[in-house]
């Protein structure tokens, strides 16, 4: 299991660089990061830039679509116009919705957490739910985490009408209660996720609790606000990229700092050398 991004970069030393798509790469935090990963031999860049960022990102798809990138970034260039590109071509879809896959190390936590969907997916259901969690099954082999322990978050643990993400979460969990390839809990709350305490204090039997790999909803806008606040101001480091797609899809934040950037990079190389 790689529990590090120390890890992650060492299990990309002997790898042959990626042929990445690159679209409308202008910010120095993004060139910066850009350079980088090339002279850590992870990837060999393709630049599109165009006066009008939509073609620039079908250039890019085109240079997957043909089989000269194994891998797509998006640039300083919005979220929606790159998903665009990538939806109108029939050839990167695959049975898989596109999901956000966020990675975050914390030094208050002893293995990496995969936090799910924070990036793409607005209203969830079960289709939706589904390719969640296969998209984020798929991150987790890249990291060797072999049979990860998945979340599926709530405010409570019990259904409640009132909140629909906890039916949501009890029936996921049904569907999945048998699974042979990881574990899954749901309605359960974040406090009991994150701490085997937290479940006993409360009187759950939870086999998931403080060992929990996979976080997923119970919507973008808490995911994406936790991945945020974890970064900010919980000392931690991140990634992310999309899957659900052909190749990988580096997603970056024009926030997001150089480091972050790098470590988005080195995600999107390691999911795609493990296909």
């Amino acid at each position: 299991m790689i529990t590090s991004y120390e890890q992650i970069f060492a299990a990309l030393e002997k790898a042959d660089p990626i042929p990445i798509a690159i679209i409308q790469p202008k910010s120095d935090f993004l060139l910066n990061a850009i350079n980088d990963a090339t002279k850590n031999g992870w990837i060999t860049p393709l630049i599109f830039e165009h006066s009008v960022d939509l073609v620039a990102a079908q250039q890019a798809v085109a240079s997957v679509k043909k089989g000269e990138a194994k891998l797509m970034m998006k640039g300083d260039v919005e979220t929606a116009i790159v998903l665009k590109a990538v939806l109108d071509v029939k050839e990167l879809r695959t049975d898989q919705r596109l999901s956000h896959v966020a990675v975050v190390e914390s030094p208050n936590y002893d293995r990496l957490m995969l936090w799910s969907d924070g990036g793409v997916n607005i209203d969830l259901n079960h289709e939706i739910m589904d390719s969640i969690i296969t998209n984020a099954c798929v991150m987790a082999k890249a990291l060797n985490i072999h049979y990860p322990n998945i979340a599926l978050l709530a405010l409570v643990e019990n259904v409640n009408e009132k909140l629909p993400e906890t039916l949501l979460a009890f029936e996921m969990e049904q569907k999945y209660s048998s699974y042979k390839y990881f574990s899954i809990e749901g309605p359960i709350a974040l406090d009991v996720a994150l701490s085997r305490e937290a479940a006993v204090s409360k009187g759950l039997s939870s086999s998931i609790a403080g060992k929990t790999d996979v976080f997923i909803g119970p919507s973008i806008t808490v995911i994406n606000h936790v991945v945020k606040s974890l970064m900010s101001i919980g000392g931690a480091k991140g990634g992310g990229i999309i899957l659900g797609a052909q190749v990988p899809i580096v997603l970056l934040s024009r926030s997001d700092s150089s480091e972050t950037k790098l470590n988005s990079i080195a995600l999107g190389v390691l999911t795609s050398t493990g296909d």
